[in-house]
């Protein structure tokens, strides 16, 4: 199979994640909190004991080019501000969640937080897309482990952004996350542009940032669905063994 048809029913199966995920909860037939947090345990591995040791080695390509003279933790930085602008996102979503129901209205967000939670979406889904689109590339190798780990991202998130935004998200929201996902592989596939291994290493630091947010909030108590203990640690310790069997010996 050639990489370009692997990159390609790579992405496209993601975006039937996202398809399947929204119509499911849409019709009740939502994964139970075990699942979820396993799932989202899966996840979290993946950051932590492959995408982030990969990354962090790369950091040494992106100094030699200087890009902002005076940081050399570009890695770290691009990593804090996928956090970051997920954390926001969240709470605004939250914030507007809360005024609607003291008003006496629906469950879900207005309509500026549902665009700022969807584009927010749009560009983390082109930046995984584009990574998609770079199998060759030893952060993304082999290439269905960072699927599996995006795919179970996927369908936990959008439990959350059926939540949040209700049929907004499942007839709008969810079609503009699979354009954006596709967006951002056909860029990456584009003759004229040559994914550097720079470049490619700072849009995944972005990834994983907005990841660990997105994957986390969902098993803290107090939220709109505490997560299960057990079920993530066993996703997490299944995946993360698995991960470093599958890691090159150094």
């Amino acid at each position: 199979m050639s990489s370009m048809l692997a990159t390609l029913l790579t992405v496209l199966v993601l975006a039937v994640v996202h398809l399947y995920a929204g119509t499911a909860v849409a019709l009740g037939r939502q994964w139970g909190p075990r699942a979820l947090s396993a799932a989202s345990g899966v996840s979290v591995a993946y950051v932590f004991l492959d995408l982030m040791p990969s990354l962090a080695e790369q950091q040494n390509l992106i100094d030699h080019i200087d890009l902002f003279p005076g940081l050399d933790r570009h890695i770290y930085i691009l990593a804090l501000v996928g956090l970051t602008v997920s954390f926001w996102v969240e709470t605004a979503s939250r914030e507007s969640r809360r005024r609607h129901r003291a008003a006496g209205g629906p469950d879900q967000t207005g309509t500026a937080t549902f665009w700022l939670s969807i584009l927010s979406f749009v560009v983390l889904n082109a930046a995984i897309g584009y990574a998609v689109a770079s199998p060759g590339d030893e952060a993304v190798e082999p290439l269905w482990t960072f699927a599996l780990a995006m795919g179970l991202h996927f369908l936990v998130n959008d439990h959350s952004l059926v939540e949040h935004h209700g049929d907004r998200y499942r007839t709008i929201g969810r079609w503009l996350l699979v354009v954006g996902l596709i967006t951002g592989w056909l860029i990456g596939i584009l003759p004229e542009v040559e994914i550097r291994p720079e470049a490619l290493a700072l849009v995944l630091a972005y990834i994983a940032g907005g990841t660990i947010l997105n994957i986390l909030r969902h098993e803290l108590p107090d939220t709109d669905r505490s997560g299960d203990v057990l079920a993530f640690v066993a996703g997490a310790g299944v995946y993360g063994v698995l991960l470093l069997s599958l890691a090159p010996a150094s």
